[in-house]
């Protein structure tokens, strides 16, 4: 199973096929409590995340049907800029979202970002997002999203950096090699967060 570049055209599929992926994540669950908001909610927020990838990083999908994908920044634009998060379309999660749960996401970040900063302040790659539908987890898709990334990385001798709120997926990210950094719970909803750097 080889990932490859995901064409633009796959990017409503894709954000679909994420949206169910994260449906019971931690922290979609807490920034969108009800059930049916989320699933209604999520693909718009998810299609802004691959179109910042497809316009400043990389986004790998496996050929088929849409099953997940990985959203990659590399070592020199890993930094989110407020620019950048405009023209991607982050400006308006208050709409997509919803005010509530826009400002219940976006705190939740700003929790992570200083550590993000202290531990790899130098170049590397940033997985910003990585998901498979339920439906085809457990088949490998998982890795084979994160091959080319984990290559280049290894083949520059720079590091990689991601982070997650699904306390299932630490014992993956170790298993490829990841080693915990840091690990948090965010004041204000309790959640359990993770950060991870494998070098």
């Amino acid at each position: 199973m080889t990932a490859i570049t995901m064409p633009a055209s796959e990017l409503d599929a894709t954000a679909a096929a994420l949206a169910r992926a994260f449906h019971h994540d931690p922290l979609q669950t807490y920034i969108l409590p009800d059930s049916q908001e989320r699933a209604a909610r999520s693909p718009a927020h998810f299609a802004s995340i691959l179109r910042y990838g497809l316009l400043f990083g990389e986004v790998f999908t496996i050929p088929g049907p849409a099953s997940g994908a990985a959203v990659v920044l590399p070592p020199d634009g890993w930094d989110i800029t407020p620019e950048r998060a405009e023209a991607a379309g982050f400006n308006e999660w208050p709409i997509t979202l919803g005010e509530v749960a826009a400002d219940r996401f976006q705190n939740t970040l700003s929790v992570l970002e200083p550590y993000h900063h202290r531990d790899v302040p130098g170049a590397h790659w940033y997985v910003l997002l990585l998901g498979v539908a339920p439906d085809a987890q457990g088949t490998g898709r998982g890795r084979a999203l994160l091959q080319p990334t984990l290559a280049r990385a290894t083949a520059a001798g720079q590091p990689c950096y991601l982070e997650t709120a699904q306390p299932k997926n630490v014992g993956f990210y170790e298993h490829l090699g990841f080693r915990v950094l840091t690990e948090v719970v965010e004041p204000t909803s309790g959640l359990r967060l993770w950060t991870f750097r494998r070098d």
